[in-house]
């Protein structure tokens, strides 16, 4: 069974962890996307935290640190989820497409307040420069990817949420584009928006050829292709699929080739887990000083990135949401909380490393990651309920989305930064 069949979702507490109670028919929630955006989250700091206590030098663990990155893409695949599938399913189902007056004011209030306090708190904590001059609008604005001198300036993991605004601009009028052409396969509507999206991962594979031709990956005095939006599409493309495919199969039973995924959730996590191992040990890269990437070996990462996302995901989309040791890991209460707050744990945890540095405490890796999390995880609570939570109240001001939004009510898109994103300073 599909969980947007689901009307209601209901979690209640059973032996530390919250059970889902489903009712009737439908439902338009994701309830353990929180916990994804979790993990994800977890692993940018990992890979942060790791690469400032190491700088990254030759140990086992190395590459599988510096491929903790893959945090970034999973949140780019959960965002093309969550807000693509309100879009998709109005098209599929005939039913009210979302507003952009209502959906832009949603994507400004999720993105902006927390992030505008975030820099300005951390600019004024760690005394960084270039900020609060005349260069401040490229900060505040998401726009500082378009500067080559200045695109890991600031709270340097930013570059992501600029790839995220970028994304929120372009997808209602990809939505409206396909719309208009009513992209059909061979009679499907749901196949022709598969075929859109495919067109989009090639095309960012495309892209990310393109900035290697240009050298720009490895050159910060250019401007940096290989931070902007086109070159993360196929991370999108790949939850934007995953949406046409949730809405496709409402009120069907799952076709064979996902059935093991109800049945067996952690199958898929086994996957990810594969592509993770491959990406970080058997494509030649092991993110030593200096290394050297080629073409293949680029863009091979760049294909096993969306594999990692779309595997891990995938769980959380499609079966019965009870079953499975994963699915109930997923629902985990502390998990959920940390997603909750996971945003604005990506807005500080680097300044946070950057304090534990300048406080020479680095002699003990438990210690490290210990106070580092902790600091984090205490400073995000804290710019969730002051300033993330209030501002998300202020959504009705700009009227109502239908009611397929609702996606967005447990689990809306939370940005993070890779580890090439670098620590402040």
């Amino acid at each position: 069974m599909v969980l947007s069949r689901l009307s209601a979702a209901r979690w209640s507490r059973a032996g530390g962890c919250y059970r889902l109670n489903h009712m009737n028919a439908r439902a338009t929630r994701f309830p353990l996307f929180d916990s994804l955006r979790a993990i994800a989250a977890l692993a940018v700091f990992g890979t942060h935290a790791y690469g400032n206590l190491y700088h990254y030098q030759a140990t086992f663990a190395r590459p599988y640190a510096a491929r903790l990155d893959v945090g970034v893409h999973i949140f780019f695949a959960i965002s093309g989820f969550l807000l693509y599938r309100p879009f998709v399913r109005a098209r599929l189902r005939d039913t009210p497409s979302p507003r952009v007056a209502a959906y832009a004011w949603r994507r400004t209030l999720r993105l902006g307040p927390a992030y505008w306090v975030a820099l300005t708190a951390v600019v004024l904590w760690l005394s960084l420069p270039s900020v609060l001059t005349i260069r401040a609008p490229l900060f505040y604005g998401f726009a500082q990817i378009y500067s080559p001198r200045y695109a890991i300036s600031g709270l340097p993991q930013a570059w992501s949420l600029c790839v995220e605004a970028s994304f929120y601009l372009f997808l209602p009028l990809y939505a409206l584009a396909i719309g208009r052409l009513a992209v059909r396969i061979r009679g499907s509507a749901a196949a022709g928006e598969l075929a859109a999206a495919a067109g989009l991962f090639v095309g960012a594979l495309a892209f990310n050829g393109l900035a290697l031709a240009l050298g720009t990956p490895n050159h910060y005095g250019r401007l940096p292709l290989h931070l902007m939006f086109p070159a993360y599409m196929n991370d999108f493309a790949v939850g934007m699929a995953l949406a046409i495919l949730s809405v496709h199969l409402e009120g069907r039973e799952l076709p064979g080739w996902l059935r093991p995924i109800d049945r067996f959730p952690s199958l898929a996590w086994a996957v990810a887990l594969l592509a993770f191992w491959a990406m970080s040990s058997q494509i030649g890269i092991d993110a030593g000083p200096g290394e050297h990437i080629s073409a293949g070996q680029y863009l091979a990462r760049a294909f096993l990135y969306s594999v990692v996302a779309v595997a891990l995901i995938a769980p959380a989309v499609f079966g019965d949401q009870r079953r499975g040791v994963v699915r109930r890991l997923l629902a985990n209460r502390v998990l959920l909380f940390v997603g909750l707050v996971s945003y604005s744990f990506f807005l500080y945890h680097v300044a946070v490393i950057v304090q534990l540095q300048r406080w020479h405490l680095t002699g003990s890796a438990p210690i490290w990651f210990g106070a580092g999390l902790g600091l984090s995880l205490a400073i995000a609570a804290a710019s969730y309920y002051v300033v993330e939570r209030p501002a998300l109240k202020l959504k009705s001001l700009v009227g109502r989305q239908p009611e397929p939004l609702a996606t967005e009510a447990i689990a809306e898109p939370a940005p993070v930064a890779p580890a090439r994103a670098g620590g402040l300073g």
